[in-house]
């Protein structure tokens, strides 16, 4: 269920559910990769955003909780 929660919150602020190799990841079942792969999306047409990263540590954690 956290997981799914935690791909929720990523999928509707980024949109990017199609292209995000964290969803590749996932579905091949590689979830402490998939896990690392939020800290990549914290950037807003370059430069890298605190509200972001503050997001994306959330969504990892919530994704790694059992």
């Amino acid at each position: 269920a956290n997981q799914f929660d935690a791909l929720v919150s990523f999928h509707y602020n980024t949109g990017a559910i199609d292209r995000a190799s964290l969803t590749r990841l996932h579905r091949q079942g590689r979830f402490a990769e998939a896990q690392g792969e939020f800290g990549k999306w914290v950037h807003n047409n370059g430069p890298v955003l605190a509200g972001l990263e503050k997001r994306r540590a959330e969504e990892a954690a919530l994704y790694g909780e059992a």
